[in-house]
């Protein structure tokens, strides 16, 4: 009896936590809808509503966080209550702190709605076939990796991650290096200018740019990073040799003719939903952002529809929901915490400080200026802050042309920083899902096999901005 007991109060409890996290996913994925309706109804209503949620995620959340997050969070939310207690600060403004990052959490919630047709639609079998025989190729193989980690991180996010990697076991080469790093620098170059990425979400919030004057800049930036990586990884590449497949797979040229119809169809969809975007943004005056938002959430289901998949679009829009929300929680309760902290930054005075500080160290010499933002961000990677809470407080706090930046310079140097640092921070979701998906040490994944690569990218980003002359 007392077995059976203990069996029934067990599963009573698996019930009762699938139940918290519906809710829980239910309420951080109100922050999203509180994002929207500030852009669409702003007013004193709507501002305390999506303030009074976010309080109640991080207080629900953050008890239950553990490990660096936890340790970054607390120490981040008590040094933010201090400051504004100290500095007699209104609790207007401790509750408009609260909503600074609200933009980049809006994306982070919604984005990975985009991925859903490609979930459904069959798409990564059909690359599967598509790239099968290149696939033994080693340069092939490598860039191949990186440049299609990058195209589906576009939307996909770090789903992108997942996928590839299950591509490259139709490979026959066996070398969890170049496969962590061709995908890990593949990504993380997407975050340079792809506009479905939270940080690219903050930027546009607090910058006055328009996604549009930064996008070629960016892109020609993150062509330079998969080429650098190609480079400093080629003697892995040339050393590396297929094993001998135990069994060979074959297609028929109807399979092939098929896959390479949905590949053409997958790829359709990317740039559909990116000129989608656009053209609504040039059409309401409303943000891209904003408009962002409704694509994500709305064309998608259209596609799935569309395609005759409503019903797996349902089905997948709930995991989202109940599961995939609840698992992004700590990154949901990071960024509002390191937005809070930033407010009580700026009310501290510690931004004017900071920027006095450049200006006194180095005037005028902008390269200077570029390294020093660029090497905090980099330090405090290292030993596992995430680029987040550096980047929120530069941009939130510091006036580009104060410390003799142009905002799209400042932007591009912010979101350059950001994705290169992913590649050596212990703390990032990326670095934590490929040591796990290969089975490697975590350091050695992130710190050992990047370190060098990111020095170097950290050297040629303000060189290549000056020569630009953005």
């Amino acid at each position: 009896m007392k077995g059976l007991a203990a069996v029934s109060a067990q599963q009573e409890s698996q019930r009762s936590i699938k139940s918290g996290e519906k809710v829980q996913g239910i309420l951080i994925g109100l922050l999203a809808i509180g994002f929207i309706l500030l852009q669409v109804f702003p007013g004193d209503a709507v501002n305390l509503f999506v303030s009074m949620i976010s309080l109640a995620v991080m207080i629900w959340v953050l008890p239950g966080v553990r490990g660096s997050t936890l340790f970054i969070s607390v120490f981040l939310l008590i040094s933010a209550v201090f400051l504004m207690i100290y500095h007699h600060v209104p609790a207007e403004e401790w509750l408009k702190s609260i909503r600074i990052n609200i933009t980049l959490v809006a994306i982070f919630l919604v984005v990975p709605l985009l991925g859903i047709p490609v979930k459904t639609g069959g798409y990564v079998e059909a690359l599967k076939i598509v790239l099968y025989k290149k696939m033994n190729e080693p340069y092939f193989f490598y860039f191949g990796t990186s440049f299609l980690t990058h195209i589906l991180g576009v939307v996909l996010n770090i789903g992108s991650v997942s996928i590839v990697n299950q591509l490259t076991a139709a490979s026959n080469i066996k070398s969890p290096r170049l496969v962590a790093n061709a995908i890990n620098r593949g990504f993380v170059t997407t975050i340079f200018w792809s506009p479905y990425f939270s940080a690219m979400a903050l930027v546009l919030s607090q910058l006055p740019i328009k996604w549009t004057s930064i996008v070629m800049y960016s892109i020609g930036l993150a062509i330079i990073g998969m080429l650098v990586s190609l480079l400093l990884d080629r003697k892995q590449i040339n050393a590396s040799k297929p094993v001998e497949a135990k069994t060979v797979t074959e297609w028929d040229e109807a399979q092939y003719t098929n896959a390479r119809k949905k590949v053409t169809e997958l790829f359709t969809y990317l740039i559909v939903i990116t000129a989608a975007v656009l053209l609504l943004e040039f059409l309401t005056g409303y943000s891209i952002v904003l408009m962002i938002c409704f694509v994500s959430l709305l064309f998608p289901l259209f596609w799935c529809v569309f395609s005759k998949k409503g019903t797996h679009y349902m089905h997948e829009f709930k995991n989202h929901m109940y599961i995939g929300i609840p698992r992004m929680k700590k990154e949901i309760v990071l960024f509002l915490i390191a937005g809070f902290f930033s407010g009580a930054f700026i009310h501290a005075d510690l931004s004017n400080r900071l920027v006095s500080f450049i200006q006194t160290v180095f005037g005028s010499f902008h390269l200077g200026t570029s390294f020093f933002l660029a090497s905090i961000v980099f330090m405090t990677a290292l030993i596992g802050i995430h680029p987040i809470v550096v980047v929120t407080i530069y941009v939130t706090s510091l006036t580009p042309e104060l410390i003799g930046l142009s905002p799209e310079y400042f932007a591009i140097l912010l979101l350059a920083s950001w994705g290169i640092t992913n590649t050596v921070a212990p703390a990032t979701a990326v670095n934590n899902l490929l040591a796990n998906l290969l089975k490697v040490d975590l350091i050695e994944l992130s710190i050992r096999w990047n370190i060098k690569y990111v020095i170097i990218m950290l050297i040629i980003i303000p060189f290549y901005l000056e020569i630009l002359g953005i």
